[in-house]
């Protein structure tokens, strides 16, 4: 979960931009579960409205020279055959589709590359894409999108079971269909293996403000911000909980450090957004 976890769709580590239409389930304050019957709780609304000012962002117009730079590329591509060559290709596309903030085109792009090249760090690229993808597509895409992701990240871990980050993002995959405790499972057995993960300690944390459990999620990312104090997304939503706690004053504390955090406009936009209400 580094700079641009905000920016682009909030998903942890990646993550991630699901976390704005997830079941509506309970992760318990003993037990960090999911409850068995899916007990429904209102969404948070701070969610909903950083989502909303999250998609607003998502395409930045190419110009038109760009335009045709990417339509050569793209010609270019679908022209050879040799694996390598495409590669270099879809390397090239996959910066201006980027640049311009095309996150589905980035996912089919980085599934391409994937597939050419399907070394562990090319198929956990492509499991990002898909789920930072997924949250800006029409509602009939998004499952395909997230098992698209899934399937990338199943097959990075054939290659490195070890990899606990993408364990916890593979975690996050499952929260939407219809065995959510999948996902909840994975991520209590990396906070098992590893009680400092900050990938797994952002989710759960996220997981505990989508349920609004704010508490929780506060406990969270109070552990994720005390294990890495650098965190501008944790430190982020260290506040936001706290400002769903009904105490400013510490929201106002960790937007202000969020803010000294990561200097990226759109993120600082955001944050000022929030400092602004806790002022009120």
């Amino acid at each position: 979960m580094q700079k641009k976890q905000i920016i682009v769709a909030l998903i942890a580590v990646v993550g991630i931009g699901l976390v704005f239409s997830l079941p509506k389930f309970l992760v318990h304050n003993e037990k960090d579960e999911v409850s068995g019957t899916e007990t429904p709780v209102a969404k948070s609304d701070s969610l909903s409205e950083i989502g909303k000012m999250m998609a607003e962002k998502h395409t930045h117009k190419a110009s038109d020279a760009d335009q045709k730079r990417i339509q050569d590329l793209t010609k270019n591509y679908y022209s050879i055959s040799n694996n390598e060559k495409k590669r270099i290709f879809a390397d090239s596309i996959l910066v201006f589709y980027t640049k311009f903030h095309q996150y589905d085109s980035v996912a089919k792009y980085s599934g391409e590359i994937a597939v050419l090249q399907p070394t562990e760090k090319n198929l956990v690229s492509a499991g990002d894409a898909f789920m930072q993808a997924s949250d800006l597509v029409s509602v009939n895409e998004k499952s395909a999108y997230m098992d698209k992701s899934r399937g990338f990240y199943k097959k990075a871990l054939e290659l490195n079971a070890a990899d606990l980050d993408t364990k916890s993002k593979l975690a996050m995959t499952y929260v939407t269909t219809s065995n959510p405790m999948e996902g909840v499972t994975l991520l209590r057995d990396v906070i098992k293996e590893d009680p400092t993960n900050q990938t797994a300690l952002f989710n759960l944390g996220y997981l505990s403000m989508q349920s609004g459990q704010y508490a929780k999620a506060a406990e969270r990312f109070k552990t994720l911000t005390e294990v890495n104090p650098e965190h501008a997304s944790g430190t982020f939503y260290l506040g936001l909980s706290y400002q769903e706690l009904g105490n400013k004053k510490k929201a106002k504390q960790y937007f202000e450090k969020a803010k000294g955090l990561d200097k990226d406009p759109e993120f600082q936009a955001i944050v000022d957004s929030y400092l602004k209400e806790s002022n009120q």
